[in-house]
């Protein structure tokens, strides 16, 4: 089942021989051989119980000799140049940075699709320091869940002007869903500082970053 989600990762998704990181039901590896977006793909889990509905599925729509099931951790079931666009979705944003930290020159070979769960600031940050830039950045929503989808690849980019711009970058002001964007990081600002402010124990200086991050965000309201 193609989701509105699962959608903007394949709009996204531009190669020849493409790695699905945490692939599950292999819903996206399927669909891309299936319209003649790929020519072969590699659909890994790290569980075995997603390696086995996967499996079962790509065998259920006789394309295995299309695609190709690997049990393992990250980026470390595939070879140097084995692919030219690695897709790593529905996962948070930590672990997104040190899947391709781990084995981070097949990350730099390739073209990167990242849909992160969560922490896209740290994210962003971990990108940008280190020599990843994002060409491409969308926003994908089903029901009151939004998603951001980014294209990235190996190369320099410049840090954002702002600390701020690393929860919201400016690109997306102008983007037909910022406003769910918007309200998603409000109910999220105000509720971490709601739980600061309640707390016996106050992180005064995490309290502070969050009051300017919230800030900073209301100051988008009218755009």
């Amino acid at each position: 089942m193609i989701t509105p989600r699962l959608q903007c990762i394949i709009d996204h998704t531009n190669g020849t021989k493409i790695a699905d990181i945490g692939t599950d039901h292999a819903y996206i590896p399927i669909h891309l051989i299936q319209n003649d977006m790929a020519e072969y793909v590699i659909a890994g889990d790290v569980c075995q119980g997603p390696v086995d509905i996967a499996k079962a599925n790509i065998e259920k729509n006789n394309l295995s000799d299309k695609i190709e099931v690997r049990l393992g951790s990250g980026l470390s079931i595939l070879k140097n140049g084995e692919v030219d666009t690695v897709i790593i979705a529905g996962m948070g944003g930590q672990l997104i940075s040190e899947i391709i930290d781990s084995d981070i020159e097949i990350a730099r070979e390739c073209k990167l699709v990242l849909q992160p769960m969560n922490a896209q600031y740290e994210l962003r940050k971990y990108l940008i320091d280190n020599n990843f830039k994002i060409t491409d950045e969308d926003i994908a929503i089903e029901g009151f869940k939004v998603y951001n989808v980014m294209n990235v690849q190996n190369g320099a980019q410049d840090k954002f002007e702002t600390d701020f711009e690393y929860q919201i970058p400016k690109y997306l002001i102008n983007h037909k869903y910022f406003r769910n964007l918007y309200d998603k990081k409000h109910r999220e600002f105000t509720k971490v500082i709601k739980g600061l402010e309640n707390s016996k124990d106050v992180d005064a200086k995490k309290l502070e970053l969050y009051k300017y991050w919230l800030g900073e965000l209301e100051k988008y309201e009218s755009k």
